[in-house]
């Protein structure tokens, strides 16, 4: 399955409907979960019961079945994903935090050259920056601020690429360098939080000053907004250049199985740790080495950085010591290179011989010399 993200360009008209409908499936998800607290109905029950409340209300006669099913699905998967210890039970929407809404099926939305028709909304533009390939399945229409997008997700036949043989690569994940290879790349860290933060500072002092519920305190909440959307969108540029880079170099590729969850409690290195964003950097790798018929490999993290490359001594040193020096071998290398050979070690002891192309290797949960010059580009 692959999905595709494309703009939309909706009129102003178009604009009034989509928003519309955002809010009636965001009402109908707290109805439906008021129903799952207080009544104990299953999914199955209230699936039934959408045909009688479409005919009894108003506004979801004005929105597809089949988005209605899937508000109900998406309600019952966010519940499936708490009663497997994978996620938080759900939580009322207030108003502005429901964001997307899916057809399901190819008889709501259809594409027709330039535009997309959308069932009880209409024929809208699209910006198709490049083509679709594969039997298209679901489509989810995802509203980022001031801005509509929709996803169009897809089923492809997966063939098993033909690759070049390509070395694998320890990577070590830090603050100082996104990450620093066992070949001695380093991958910088642009930090782009820390570079806006002050103008997010002010904004946010900016939108306290308004008036609760008045058009100017509006105005800066979208502000806000689109600060914070920009450093969100660098960061994602950033993960995937860096993410292909990693698979169109490397065949094994091969992170430390890090607790974020765990390491952001540290409230001194919070905030440094979630703007460089390690685990999209591995979920982003992950499908593009599998795509290229590579894998990523995750191995036990602790004491990469202690322990000696070559010779295995333990040497010990804090976080302000940058260079390793072994008094055993002699070897004196950077910090972080050293780490991503001993991440490199751990995985290659993993991971089995293989003669064809290697899937990608998942181990649990997914939480830094160079060769080439940064930044990186790609995608």
């Amino acid at each position: 399955m692959l999905s595709y993200r494309f703009r939309l360009y909706p009129t102003e008209q178009q604009d009034k409907m989509l928003s519309k409908t955002m809010e009636t499936c965001r009402r109908l998800y707290n109805r439906l979960l008021d129903e799952r607290i207080n009544t104990r109905i299953d999914f199955f029950e209230q699936k039934r019961q959408l045909t009688t409340l479409r005919k009894t209300d108003k506004y979801l006669r004005t929105i597809h079945s089949q988005v209605m099913q899937d508000v109900a699905l998406r309600l019952d998967r966010t519940f499936q994903s708490f009663f497997a210890g994978l996620g938080r039970f759900p939580k009322f929407k207030r108003k502005g935090r429901y964001y997307s809404f899916t057809y399901p099926q190819m008889g709501g939305f259809q594409i027709n050259n330039s535009r997309m028709r959308f069932s009880m909304i209409g024929s809208i533009k699209v910006r198709f920056h490049r083509p679709i390939e594969g039997r298209m399945k679901t489509c989810t229409i995802v509203r980022d601020v001031d801005q509509w997008f929709v996803c169009i997700t897809v089923e492809v036949q997966k063939e098993i690429p033909t690759t070049k043989a390509k070395p694998p690569v320890g990577v070590d994940l830090g603050i100082l360098s996104l990450a620093t290879l066992s070949d001695g790349t380093i991958i910088p860290n642009h930090k782009y939080l820390k570079r806006s933060i002050q103008t997010i500072k002010g904004l946010q002092r900016q939108q306290s000053r308004k008036a609760k519920g008045s058009h100017n305190r509006e105005k800066a909440k979208i502000k806000l907004a689109k600060a914070w959307r920009k450093v969100r969108r660098q960061r994602n540029d950033a993960e995937h250049k860096a993410s292909h880079y990693l698979a169109e170099r490397y065949s094994t590729i091969v992170f430390e199985n890090l607790s974020i969850d765990g390491m952001v409690k540290n409230h001194n290195l919070a905030s440094a740790i979630l703007d460089a964003t390690w685990g999209k950097l591995r979920q982003l790798t992950a499908y593009k080495a599998e795509r290229r018929g590579g894998w990523i490999i995750l191995v036990e993290p602790s004491g990469s950085s202690q322990e000696c490359s070559r010779c295995g001594m333990i040497v010990k040193k804090d976080l302000s010591i940058r260079t390793h020096h072994c008094p055993s071998c002699g070897l004196v290398l950077d910090r972080d290179v050293n780490a991503a050979r001993n991440i490199l070690a751990r995985g290659l002891e993993q991971a089995p011989v293989e003669t064809e192309p290697l899937p990608v290797l998942r181990m649990g949960k997914f939480g830094r010399g160079s060769k080439k010059p940064t930044p990186l580009t790609g995608g």
